[in-house]
């Protein structure tokens, strides 16, 4: 059986978070954080910044992979990985955001979406993964002229600025202006 660590709330009654598992089922059905108020979102470092998906989006947060690199590829994509005996396009988050290119490390993770339209998943590597808070969306500001198309709103989480990630809206694209 899989174990997720309940760590102690943060910041507030409104807030919370969880650990992280090796899980393979989704990471926002567990009972003690299920109850927690507001949305869920998986919060990761990227080029030094931290961003937020909504967890209800994601399929689950894995080692990386090793990654087969395709010939005349898009620049968005860096390859194939096979997990589990599923083939998973491997997409270079912070290229397609605007980011510098993530630096692989011991702490490197990656991110696999739901992605129910789509015949293969989408993975992107993060630098590091910070952890799952639950957030009202009365605490959101509009994301600035200056964020990527793809970061919808941001919040201040332990004096930090995370930026949301719309997951829909970045697939859409790909499929779209990357096929």
């Amino acid at each position: 059986m899989n174990k997720i660590i309940q760590e102690k709330p943060i910041g507030g009654e409104n807030r919370a978070s969880i650990g992280f598992s090796d899980s393979t089922t989704p990471l926002y059905d567990d009972e003690l954080f299920a109850c927690a108020p507001g949305e869920k979102f998986v919060v990761f470092f990227l080029s030094g910044k931290l961003y937020g998906i909504p967890a209800r989006e994601v399929a689950e947060v894995s080692q990386p992979l090793p990654v087969a690199a395709l010939p005349n590829a898009p620049e968005w994509l860096l390859g194939i990985g096979n997990l589990r005996g599923e083939i998973i396009a491997i997409a270079n988050l912070p290229k397609i955001i605007g980011e510098n290119s993530p630096v692989l490390t011991a702490k490197t993770k990656l991110i696999v979406l739901k992605a129910k339209n789509y015949d293969t998943a989408i993975a992107f590597p993060i630098d590091k993964l910070s952890e799952i808070i639950a957030e009202h969306d009365k605490n959101f500001e509009a994301a600035g002229e200056n964020e990527s198309p793809f970061v919808y709103a941001k919040f201040t989480h332990q004096s930090n600025v995370v930026r949301l990630i719309d997951s829909g809206k970045l697939l859409t694209s790909i499929a779209i202006n990357y096929s």
